[in-house]
């Protein structure tokens, strides 16, 4: 009888990035896996392409399903490439400059009768500037931070007013945020549509067989930060908490609010 495992080989586009930050996200912790290449719905808005040669673009190097506050975190990242006057040569030639930036999405899955929105704010932070640090003076949360669309005051929907209530919380970003610049929390809505009969390949010791996975996340509302160097993805422990609360604060919200989210 044969025997089909669950490992899953992947064939795109690998990132040795993703793997690191994969290893630096559980000596903190944080109880998570690598998913395999082309899994998940979300990372089809920005597909796994190999960014080579001098063209910019945007692709997803990574996604981790997780089993804390967060349910998934997505890795992009961003190539830039310019002109230069002050290049004398550049990777691709004379005056060519190339960027490369990166991003973590930190996406909550919710059943699939469940309708958000419209879930739409972020942090407006003061940094106070010293000579040699700088550091966060104050933020507040700032946008539309309601779950339903129900008038002000039937419900307790306001977001912005249940992490605000969050103590811990504050005093995570406090830290976090002189890093992560801004925070934005949003509903999220797929740009692609997504065939999730599309096979895959999985590897038996000595058999390659093709099945279907179904791959709908379910994902509903999106936190990101800025763009930022690759030195700075690698995250401390503060801002990785904060992410979790932030993750859990939303969702002890919508699981009081459920019987209003539900389709009619």
């Amino acid at each position: 009888m044969l025997h089909y495992p669950d490992t899953i080989v992947a064939t795109a586009v690998e990132e040795k990035v993703a793997k690191k930050l994969h290893k630096h996200l559980s000596s903190l912790g944080l109880e998570c896996k690598m998913i395999p290449d082309g899994t998940m719905d979300f990372e089809y808005d920005y597909p796994r392409s190999s960014l080579d040669g001098p063209n910019p673009g945007v692709a997803s190097r990574g996604v981790f399903k997780v089993a804390d506050g967060i349910d998934y975190i997505d890795l992009l990242k961003r190539k830039t490439v310019s002109k230069s006057e002050f290049a004398p040569g550049g990777f691709y030639g004379m005056g060519i400059a190339e960027g490369t930036m990166w991003k973590l999405r930190y996406f909550l899955s919710f059943p699939s009768e469940y309708e958000l929105g419209p879930l739409n704010f972020g942090t407006l932070t003061k940094i106070l500037k010293g000579r040699l640090h700088s550091k966060v003076e104050d933020f507040i949360w700032s946008g539309y931070g309601k779950l339903t669309t129900l008038p002000p005051g039937m419900v307790a929907d306001d977001v912005i007013a249940a992490l605000t209530a969050d103590k811990k919380l504050r005093e995570l970003l406090m830290h976090s945020l002189l890093k992560e610049q801004v925070i934005t929390i949003s509903v999220y809505k797929p740009k692609a549509k997504v065939d999730y009969e599309i096979s895959r390949i999985v590897k038996d010791d000595s058999y390659w067989y093709k099945y279907k996975p179904k791959k709908e996340s379910h994902a509903k509302i999106v936190i990101t930060s800025e763009w930022k160097t690759q030195k700075d993805l690698f995250m401390d422990p503060q801002t990785l908490e904060a992410y979790q609360r932030i993750g859990q604060t939303i969702k002890s919200t919508v699981e009081k609010l459920k019987y209003h989210l539900v389709k009619n």
